[in-house]
């Protein structure tokens, strides 16, 4: 299954209304929401890009739909830097690649399991496991 892409400018608008990204990405129980924030122009996005792609199409094999990969996309150039900023801020974030891993826990709140700027791909993998596993228990808890 493709990695959801979401352009910023269009993601801002549903975050202007909802307050936290999470809130607008992470919807269900007993899922680990991955998602790498990016940039237009970034050597880091550029680079990690296909490593997250086949980090995607490795782990959709192994866990199917108890993961699903997102990605949210800002545009920037020197003269306009203003919506990359903006996304760095929502994101609470100082760079670009940022990766996140979301679970909602048994009431229904959105949780983060980890959280990296640029980080490797077994380290990513690693936590997505443990995302996994924490989803599944939540929603085994389910009240």
């Amino acid at each position: 299954m493709p990695i959801k892409v979401f352009n910023f400018s269009e993601f801002k608008k549903k975050l202007d209304a909802s307050g936290e990204p999470l809130d607008i990405l992470a919807k269900k129980r007993g899922i680990a929401y991955v998602v790498t924030v990016t940039r237009e122009k970034c050597p880091g996005c550029e680079k990690q890009k296909p490593l997250f792609e086949k980090l995607s199409n490795r782990m959709k094999e192994k866990h199917g739909d108890q993961v699903e990969f997102l990605r949210v996309h800002a545009r920037f150039s020197q003269e306009q830097k203003e919506e990359a900023k903006q996304c760095a801020d929502a994101f609470h974030t100082v760079g670009f690649p940022t990766y996140i891993i979301g679970i909602k826990d048994s009431e229904g709140n959105n949780l983060e399991t980890y959280r990296a700027l640029e980080s490797p791909m077994k380290e990513i993998e690693r936590n997505i496991r443990l995302g996994v596993e924490v989803a599944k228990w939540f929603k085994s808890k389910k009240k």
